[in-house]
């Protein structure tokens, strides 16, 4: 059937709530107790201008042409009315972002710039009663040629939608209703939801009622997915496991909240035992620091003591020391003293012994003997002097001859090395082409460096010319090889440099091509991130021009009178602000006026309250109500003696009341009343006032004023006074004549020629009961106008409440006001990726630039590089200019050697030259002082023989005197030489013994110091254990009681021998101090709520201490008190911990669990049943297969096993098994997501549905079984199977969904349905769909599901005009036999 052959015009949808059954029939509503799609419409969407779709069985078959707007009504009704997203990838079938709602409205040849249209369904139900139930939702669309967004209000009924005892979507004008209509025509019969969330809840409570947030977004997920057109062309086998697994019941969120409680208690217990582990580390690290501190004061202090000591024992050693010496130098002194008495007395002695031998004659007749054996021994003496010179002289002759022999030899030696350097320079100078400058330096040496060689036969010539010329030649030499070398060095380092810069500007150009790459791929990722912002940011507008205008419609007290332009204003937050503002300054000008009115209003009403109630206490107060005083009174009568007239007289008691009142008014009104009465006459009153003088009165012929008043009781006035007064005023019942002061009982009153009338109801100031009457009618007066005022204020009051009410509504309103935080960051966002886009474009140019500056750069380099090599004739390889440069300087050593060896040549000819000079003036020395001796030799041996001759002439006598003489002389000689050491030693004791004193004396005063400072340092060390230092530093000093010095010290050397590496000089206490300061400070920032730190001066030292809870500690009792308050904690957290794991093991949570895997695993079994009853032509049929997770641990498979036994049966094994599981798996959580909460984390680790995995199998009947349905299988797959493959899988999903929920719908959107798929399986397909109990919604250019396994659907065919965009359409009905117009 074509669209231009149909049979029957569509007929109109009845209306009315009194359709009959035969109607519901013919419609095909023969859904049970649960909700069914009824009816859909599209109003003034798209080129739906208003076309309502009816649902037959809850089944809706949308046949078109291409193009003909099929999908756009899949897309504009499910699972949009469900989902409430307007993100496009939501809303079209494909997926896309190209087709927003906003060009659903005004897109496509839309007029206008406004543009409103409404999407809705009806869903039905019939009760257990059997009465129908209805539920209808929509969304009112409404966009702008001003926003790029659409905006949406949503709304769901219990009314029936578009039918005239219904809710009516447009107006008699058939114009769609605005929003406020569309809130006027729901009434009390639907909502206005102010959110898309909260309609979308809505939704879900009343069709879905039951199923969770989570699961109704993996059933829209289902539902998305499937509707995807040609979707077994795509297969993702993860995917399709997680729909699945989605399907699958969770488990109760009642157990998890109480579980996660559990857990959150333990995160807190956990979080106090982080910062208890805080508190230790910082206790740790500041003990740590502490220890090391105290050991090295420790350290110091024992250093200090031991060192005292030493010192000390030394000092006292010295002091012996020196006061032995000074006795020893005493005993010396003496004895010295004593050996130079006596050998003074011996010299003495024999030196007159000698002048007697001398003055004996026969010691003088030898007097010339003794002068010539005098003579005679000089003369031998000298001779052998002479001759061992003589001797010596002639060896050191030999000894120079020798020496310059040897250096001939080595000069020779070396002008041969200095010839072969010679030719070792040549070589290395012909390789680095410097041949030319070895001829240079040959030439310059040999003209200056001629060496001429000593002769072995005698003395060279003199070579100082020589040497002079050789020196001045080498730096010639060495100047030229200097220059030439450093010249040619340069050469190599200029073309060396020029290849540097070559490979730079390489190099450059490369990494200026990659940058360039790298900054257009930058560009690309920049343009890209800002087309998302600039989506992101028109996103959030559209969203936030929604807030604006839900906001304007909730606002109670502030009106915005064209929403429509407030969300056109959505992008600036100024013109918002501004536009609210113009509306809220009116409103805030009338509530301030009204205040301002009311206030002050309130104010004059308060001061007169307070003026009255002044009134009512000063009434109360008081006995008499006193007459009003007259402007005309100044006197002040509390100081005047008398008293007014009213308060001295009193009516008579048979005057009658009325008589009484006109009396006294009469009295009032003359002045009389209030006059003043003084006890004597004459009194003059200070000031201005009345007085009634009683000398003055006159007595009345007749009535007076006696017959009606009479005088007071206890008055101040005498009585007669007063009765005088009262008879100088005549009465009378009318005012009598005949005298000059009068009253009459009518109140009439006369004071000489003055007279008048007053009347008053009764008497208020005569007699005392009138006064008080008086006084408490006043108070009544006043009381009742205090009421009147006091009402009057709380009117005001309440009038201020409700103004301070409206002003706090519109502040509240202007305070709920939609922020533009979001709007403001994704503009910040799109103007950020929209500069970066802009840099990265400069960038992009500035790579180009300099990609354009390194290619000039390069071949500049190239071109300098090749100038450079051509000048000096080098090569533009590395290699050889490195050889090159190896021999430059292989010829500048070998040239250096050269110059070296030669100048060695010529100082070694010099030295040699020098020596033969030297061997040769030693030769002649030696010589002269050989002759000198032989005559010194012979002059001594003719004195020897004269000598002789003479004394043979002399007597024994004289020899024996002169033997005698010579033997005292040199015992003389001996005792004086003795007596002059004894002197000077003397002398040397007197001053040593004067040291020593001073020495002695100075010693025992430092050893007496020094025991001093011993026991300030023993009292120190001492101190220093017991403070706590030693506790800190982890020993215990054995001190006794009494403090003992001994003890001290033996404690200070054990304290030694334990740290005997630790440093303790002055620097490294100042260090440690240091590091302990500032470990405590960052101590302070963790331990400040707990303790408090201390770091005390103590001397030279700081002392640590804490107090914790009241108590003063040290840095190691302040660790160990936190460390076992945190040891506590864990052993209570590990407990808890058990119990919590315990809980999950053995109580309900493990019963769910197990009962979810059975539940899961027959729903499993049921959706087989389903499957296996579809088989393709080609005999291939679909199961689903639900099994544990192969990629998991095996502990998972044993846990499952476990959850599924029978609790008696579980052994403790079995419990740590599964506690490690449990375990394992919140750990994994926790480490995944650590911003979840514990009910988040709790519901993933007790997820059973994350532990298994769903596999398709197919049964090909090929022989090969049941086979994974993989990617390469699939794609081995005809169309038609493929198709079988991937859609009976997600029907089984998209059913399991419902199954928690039985009233709920229960739709399936299939666009293009089944292409590929054969009649046969189709109608196989659509009986599968008829037995879960689907509700179809699908779209095809070609089907008209005209199958018997089909009970029934309605056909919509999609008529179009070519003259008319307009899209509208003809129903039938297909009741499962044949197919109907409907």
């Amino acid at each position: 059937m074509s669209v231009t052959e149909l049979p029957l015009p569509r007929r109109p949808e009845p209306t009315g709530s009194t359709r009959t059954a035969a109607t519901a029939a013919s419609a095909g509503d023969t859904g049970g107790h649960r909700w069914q799609p009824y009816r859909a419409g599209i109003l003034n969407v798209w080129r739906y201008y208003d076309e309502t779709f009816t649902f037959h069985q809850g089944r809706l078959l949308l046949r078109g042409q291409n193009g003909s707007g099929k999908s756009k009504a899949l897309e504009l009704l499910l699972p949009f009315l469900f989902d409430a997203s307007l993100r496009p990838n939501r809303l079209s079938t494909f997926g896309g972002s190209e087709r927003t709602m906003h060009w659903n409205l005004l897109g496509e040849g839309a007029s206008g710039k406004t543009r409103v249209g409404y999407v809705w369904m009806e869903f039905r139900r019939v009760g257990d009663d059997g009465t129908e139930h209805w539920f209808g939702c929509g969304a009112r669309l409404q966009a702008s040629v001003h926003t790029s967004g659409a905006h949406a209000d949503y709304f769901t009924t219990g009314s029936r939608i578009g039918h005239a005892d219904g809710v009516q979507l447009v107006n008699e004008a058939g114009q769609p209703l605005t929003r406020a209509a569309l809130a006027d025509a729901l009434g009390d019969r639907g909502h206005m939801h102010s959110s898309a969330t909260d309609y979308r809840a809505a939704v879900r409570r009343e069709l879905f009622g039951g199923m969770t947030e989570q699961r109704y977004e993996s059933l829209l997920s289902a539902l998305l997915q499937l509707r995807q057109p040609k979707l077994s062309e795509r297969l993702d086998p993860s995917l399709l496991s997680t729909l699945l697994s989605r399907a699958l019941p969770p488990l109760g969120e009642g157990e998890i909240a109480e579980l996660a409680e559990g857990f959150e208690r333990l995160d807190r217990q956990r979080e106090h035992l982080k910062r208890l582990d805080d508190e230790v580390t910082a206790a740790e690290t500041v003990a740590s620091r502490q220890r090391a501190y105290a050991r090295r004061v420790l350290r110091a202090g024992s250093a200090a003591l031991i060192s005292a000591t030493t010192e000390m024992d030394n000092l006292t050693r010295v002091a012996r020391q020196s006061a032995d010496d000074l006795e020893q130098a005493l005993a010396q002194r003496e004895s010295a003293r004593t050996q130079r008495e006596e050998l003074e007395l011996r010299a003495h002695s024999l030196d007159e012994t000698v002048e007697g031998l001398r003055e004996r004659d026969a010691y003088k007749q030898g007097a010339e003997l003794d002068r010539l054996r005098r003579r005679t021994e000089g003369a031998a003496a000298a001779a052998g002097r002479q001759r061992a010179s003589a001797q010596a002289a002639q060896v050191g002759a030999e000894e120079d001859q020798r020496h310059a022999e040897e250096a001939a030899g080595r000069a020779r030696t070396l002008d041969g090395h200095a010839r072969e350097a010679a030719e070792e320079a040549r070589r290395p100078a012909r390789a680095a082409g410097m041949e030319s400058i070895h001829h240079e330096v040959r030439v310059i040496l040999d003209e200056e460096l001629g060496v001429a060689l000593p002769d072995r036969a005698g003395p060279g010539k003199d070579s100082g010319v020589t040497r002079a010329a050789g020196e001045n030649g080498a730096r010639r030499a060495r100047r030229l090889l200097r220059g030439a070398v450093t010249a040619r060095r340069q050469q190599v380092t200029l073309v060396n440099e020029a290849i540097d810069e070559h490979d730079r500007a390489v190099r450059a150009r490369g990494a200026a091509e990659d940058l360039l790459d790298d900054a257009r791929t930058r560009l690309a990722e920049a343009i890209a991130r800002r087309d998302e912002a600039s989506g992101a940011w028109e996103d959030v507008l559209a969203v936030q021009a929604e807030r604006l205008l839900t906001w304007a419609e909730g606002c109670m007290e502030l009106r915005i009178a064209d929403p429509g332009e407030l969300a056109a204003r959505a992008a600036a937050e100024a013109e918002v602000t501004a536009l609210i503002e113009a509306a809220a300054r009116p409103l805030e000008r009338e509530i301030g006026t009204a205040e301002a009115t009311a206030r002050a209003v309130r104010q004059d009403l308060r001061d007169e309250r307070s003026r009255l109630e002044a009134e009512v206490r000063r009434l109360s107060g008081e006995t008499d109500l006193p007459p009003l005083s007259p402007p005309t009174r100044t006197t002040v009568r509390t100081t005047t003696a008398g008293a007014p007239l009213w308060r001295l007289v009193a009516f008579r008691e048979d005057v009658p009341p009325p008589v009484q009142a006109a009396v006294e008014a009469a009295l009032e009104a003359s002045g009389l009343l209030d006059a003043w009465v003084s006890p004597y006459d004459g009194i003059k009153l200070p000031g201005h006032d009345t007085r009634a003088e009683a000398a003055l009165a006159v007595t009345a012929q007749g009535p007076s004023l006696l017959d009606v008043l009479r005088p007071e009781e206890d008055i101040p006035v005498p009585a007669n006074t007063v009765t005088r007064i009262l008879a100088g005023v005549a009465y009378g019942t009318t005012l009598p004549g005949g005298h000059p002061a009068a009253v009459s009982a009518d109140g009439a009153w006369r004071l000489a020629l003055a007279t008048g009338t007053w009347s008053k109801p009764e008497p208020a100031h005569i007699g005392a009961l009138a006064r008080q009457r008086a006084r408490q009618r006043r108070i009544g007066e006043l009381t009742d106008l205090i009421t009147e005022t006091n009402a009057s204020l709380a009117g005001l009051d309440d009038q201020l409440r409700g103004l301070d009410a409206r002003r706090a509504q519109l502040d509240a309103d202007r305070a709920a006001r939609p922020d533009h935080r979001e709007l403001d960051a994704r503009r910040r966002g799109w103007d950020l990726a929209e500069a970066k886009a802009a840099a990265r474009d400069d960038a992009v140019r500035d790579a180009a630039g300099h990609l354009a500056r390194c290619e000039s750069a390069a071949a500049g380099a190239l071109r300098t590089l090749s100038r450079r090599a051509a000048e000096h004739g080098l090569a533009t390889d590395r290699e050889r200019l490195r050889a090159l440069s190896a021999d430059i300087d292989r010829f500048r050593d070998a040239a250096d050697s050269w110059v070296d060896a030669l100048l060695a040549t010529t100082a070694a000819a010099d030295g040699a030259h020098q020596l033969a000079a030297q061997a040769d003036r030693s030769r002649r020395a030696a010589e002269k002082q050989a002759n000198e001796a032989a005559a010194a030799e012979a002059e001594a041996a003719g004195l020897t023989a004269r000598l002789a001759a003479v004394e043979a002439t002399v007597g024994e006598d004289y020899r024996q005197i002169v033997a005698r003489v010579a033997e005292a002389r040199a015992e003389l000689r001996r005792c004086r030489e003795e007596a002059g050491r004894a002197a000077d030693l003397l002398l040397r004791l007197e001053g040593r013994i004067g040291g020593l004193r001073a020495t002695s004396a100075q010693d025992a005063a430092i050893r007496e110091q020094a025991v001093a400072t011993r026991d300030g340092a023993a009292h120190r060390f001492r101190h220093l254990c017991l403070v706590g230092l030693a506790e800190d530093a982890g020993i215990t000093p054995e001190l006794d009681a009494e403090g003992g010095t001994k003890a001290t010290l033996e404690a200070a050397r054990a304290t030694a021998a334990t740290w005997p590496a630790v440093p303790h000089a002055s620097r490294n206490l100042g260090d440690a101090a240091t590091r302990l300061s500032e470990a405590v400070h960052e101590a302070r920032q963790r331990l400040g709520a707990r303790a408090d730190l201390e770091m005390e001066p103590d001397d030279d030292i700081q002392l640590f201490t804490a107090t914790l809870d009241g108590v003063r500690v040290g840095a190691t009792g302040l660790l160990t008190t936190l460390t076992q308050e945190r040891d506590r904690g864990r052993d209570d957290i590990t407990t808890a911990e058990r119990r919590l794991f315990d809980q999950i093991l053995t109580g309900d949570i493990r019963r769910h669990l197990a009962a979810r895997i059975r539940q899961a695993g027959e729903l499993v079994d049921r959706m087989n049943g389903h499957l296996e009853r579809v088989r393709t032509a080609s005999n291939v049929a679909v199961q689903l297969v639900w099994d544990v997770r192969p990629d998991l641990p095996d502990g998972t498979r044993t846990a499952r096993q476990l959850l599924l036994k029978d609790p008696g049966r579980v052994n403790e094994t079995d419990r740590e098994a599964l506690h490690a599981f449990f375990r394992a798996r919140i750990e994994e959580a926790k480490g995944s997501d650590t911003a979840a909460s514990w009910e988040e984390q709790l519901g993933e680790v007790l997820d059973y549905t994350a532990w298994h995995r769903f596999t398709v199998r197919l049964d090909r009947a090929n022989g090969s079984g049941w086979q994974p349905l993989t990617k390469k299988l699939h794609g081995a797959l005809s169309g038609g199977e493929k198709a079988i493959a991937l859609h009976l899988p997600l029907f089984a999903a998209v059913a399991a969904h419902y199954e928690a929920v039985p009233r709920a719908p229960r739709p399936i959107l299939l666009d293009e349905v089944f292409v590929g798929v054969d009649t046969v399986n189709r109608g196989q397909v659509f009986g599968l769909l008829a037995a879960l109990d689907l509700d179809l919604m699908v779209t095809s250019d070609h089907e008209w599901c005209t199958y018997g396994e089909l009970p029934g659907i309605a056909v919509h065919q999609l008529l179009t005009d070519g003259g008319d965009d307009a899209v509208t359409s003809a129903r039938f009905v297909w009741n499962g036999t044949e197919l109907e117009a409907g």
